[in-house]
């Protein structure tokens, strides 16, 4: 099993002088981040505030084989935001994902996990999983092991993982451990 992981959106503002340098302009963000996480999910709240330009350029400063992710709302009625998911769809193939309220979810005290439903796969692997990992407090490196051993164990019939960690989880040296975990549950081939 491989599992791809990432955050939950590139800009965060604990990163801000910590992962990226304070020379780094905001719109080399993304490609900049890309450089050392294997994809990201851009939340409806980030992407609904783009301009079809933004969107356009953050698919080409990644390539057309990473796993660039965005968001989509159950029970969107907002008529901006779907024109613009409507517009987007036409210019520019992308992978789209959703949360159904009603979907899989595990909770435990610490945290919760999601599994979103595979809207339009423009490039991510074949039978593959989406799931969403969320903590308001950062957690311990047990914890973060519990969750990816849990993962690779309840859906070892799947080839692929995407797994997006969010809230406090999107601390670089939470997801500098999740890369270092996944290396060492040999979930990198």
């Amino acid at each position: 099993m491989l599992m791809i992981t990432g955050a939950r959106g590139w800009e965060h503002e604990q990163w801000q002088g910590t992962y990226y340098p304070p020379q780094i302009a905001q719109d080399w963000h993304l490609k900049f981040y890309a450089k050392d996480f294997q994809t990201t999910l851009a939340p409806v709240s980030f992407w609904s505030n783009c301009s079809i330009e933004e969107i356009e350029e953050f698919c080409s400063d990644v390539g057309k084989d990473y796993p660039l992710v965005f968001e989509q709302n159950e029970n969107e009625t907002d008529k901006n935001i779907l024109t613009l998911q409507q517009t987007i769809n036409e210019l520019t193939p992308i992978n789209w994902i959703m949360f159904k309220k009603d979907g899989w979810q595990k909770s435990e005290d610490k945290y919760q996990i999601k599994q979103a439903e595979i809207i339009h796969n423009n490039n991510f692997e074949e039978n593959a999983l989406v799931f969403c990992v969320h903590a308001d407090k950062q957690l311990r490196d047990t914890t973060l092991r519990e969750i990816m051993k849990f993962l690779k164990t309840e859906f070892k019939q799947f080839n692929v993982i995407y797994c997006y960690f969010d809230g406090e989880l999107v601390a670089i040296d939470m997801l500098n451990t999740v890369q270092t975990l996944r290396r060492m549950l040999n979930l990198n081939y």
